[in-house]
């Protein structure tokens, strides 16, 4: 199947993910049909595992995902687009400098530089895509700050919201 921007594909807008592409809106229907019984099937599975293990936190939040998973058929480029504001609209955060430290020593930063006083960098993990956690230092105040960001699209960095 040829990938491009205007296939159509069956999208978990909860939890942003690409179920399945299809070559038509009548193929694409079946397979969000499918989806929901997959969906189903999750959340039996994660069920019988909190009863199973009721005190494991990750059973639990990944019960919570499947129950809250919620499909639509979109274009690709839509996919891309709703990708996009989902990452890059969450707000600018103030964190600790304890935070900022441990996030600056975990992994090698990329991007690592200093403008109008604040000094940022974004992890060199990818969340998906170009898209990336990025923390920052005020100088002026001292204070410290977490955004998520496009990495390679400098109008969303974080220093541009304080």
């Amino acid at each position: 199947m040829k990938n491009n921007n205007s296939e159509i594909c069956v999208v978990d807008i909860t939890n942003m993910s690409i179920y399945s592409f299809s070559n038509s809106r009548e193929e694409a229907e079946e397979k969000l049909q499918k989806a929901l019984e997959h969906q189903k099937e999750d959340i039996k599975t994660w069920e019988g595992h909190c009863k199973i293990y009721p005190d494991t936190e990750s059973f639990k939040n990944y019960l919570t995902a499947a129950q809250n998973s919620k499909y639509e058929i979109m274009t690709y480029n839509e996919y891309l687009q709703m990708e996009r504001n989902y990452y890059t609209s969450k707000p600018l955060t103030e964190i600790t400098e304890e935070k900022f430290e441990d996030m600056l020593n975990v992994l090698p930063p990329l991007k690592w530089c200093t403008r109008n006083n604040i000094e940022m960098f974004c992890m060199s993990e990818m969340l998906t895509g170009t898209y990336t956690s990025q923390y920052l230092h005020n100088r002026k105040n001292n204070k410290f700050y977490h955004k998520t960001v496009d990495i390679l699209d400098q109008s969303t960095w974080g220093y541009n919201f304080i």
